[in-house]
């Protein structure tokens, strides 16, 4: 949760009062007005009220979702231009090639050039967050989640998200 909550709004109340109902219409209303905050309006965000790396998991985690979604729909992936590249980056095109994979695994042109990106900017961090991805797909497929290899939270949160998506899959195309 963030730390710089007014104190004169107080302290959050028990989730789901009506008391917590009215605080977070305030602090929805202060969130928009005084720090200009768009997460204040998503509940994906927790209305504003994740800290910055809670808010960087949330991102990732959607972002994982959506583009192994967009690899299994054989939509084209994005490379991004320029010398500097983000985790988030990074780890989008790992979820590309994940949801790729359940659709084809031929060797094209365009996978070539996404490995070959993915392998020029690996780091310690980013071959974590490409781990939990591709090992919590895996898994979720299987349907049997696993201890993560890591306890880091970014690693948890790759595995969970491409879990729960694995695990939608293998819902899906169960005959039962």
């Amino acid at each position: 949760m963030r730390e710089d909550i007014p104190e004169w709004l107080g302290k959050p109340p028990v989730r789901g009062s009506i008391e917590w109902e009215t605080w977070l219409e305030k602090w929805r209303d202060y969130a928009r007005r005084e720090l200009k905050d768009s997460a204040a309006d998503d509940p994906d965000f927790d209305f504003g009220l994740l800290s910055v790396e809670e808010r960087w998991r949330v991102a990732l985690m959607l972002n994982i979702k959506e583009k192994i979604n967009a690899g299994r729909n054989g939509e084209s992936p994005q490379l991004p231009s320029g010398r500097a590249t983000s985790d988030l980056a990074h780890a989008s095109l790992v979820a590309w090639q994940v949801g790729r994979s359940v659709r084809s695994n031929e060797v094209d042109a365009t996978s070539t050039e996404v490995d070959e990106w993915i392998a020029k900017r690996m780091n310690p961090k980013r071959r974590r967050l490409a781990h939990g991805i591709r090992y919590g797909f895996l898994d979720g497929l299987g349907s049997e989640a696993i201890a993560p290899s890591w306890s880091s939270p970014d690693y948890v949160a790759a595995y969970e998200a491409a879990w729960l998506l694995g695990n939608s899959i293998a819902i899906e195309s169960d005959p039962r």
